[in-house]
Parts: structure tokens; C-alpha cells; sequence
């Protein structure tokens, strides 16, 4: 996690099974990871906007979708 000024940056890894469905894709039940950022925006002791972004291409490339 980094701070400064009136923003906060996280980055993340998300891990899982694929078991349902996602996004149309039936369940592979491969391991999967991948990983994401998100921005916030602090005004007041608020999160007052957000950001998100994931490596979406990376997940489907683990399903063999891409």
C-alpha cells in the first residue's frame, strides 16, 4: 500500500479455484491467480473516488481463453 497526498494505491493478488461459472467460461477448476490495483481518492477520512483495474487478459489466460 502507498499513500501520499490524498490518494491511497493498493496492489493485489487474488487467488482461487475456477468452480462456477465466470464471465460465460464453465468451471475449469484450474488455479488461478492474478492480480489488480486500485486507486482511492481520501477527502475527509472518506473515499471519495475509486479506481480498479485487474489483469483480466492474465486470468483468461489461465482459463485458455484468450
Amino acid at each position: 500500500m502507498i499513500t501520499e497526498g490524498d490518494k491511497v494505491v493498493v496492489r493485489l493478488t487474488f487467488r482461487g479455484t475456477h468452480k462456477g461459472e465466470f464471465q460465460g467460461i464453465q468451471p475449469t477448476n484450474k488455479e488461478v491467480a492474478w492480480t489488480g490495483i486500485w486507486i482511492y481518492r481520501v477527502a475527509d477520512g472518506k473515499f471519495i473516488e475509486r479506481w480498479h483495474n485487474y489483469d483480466m487478459h492474465g486470468l483468461m489466460e489461465q482459463l485458455n481463453v484468450s
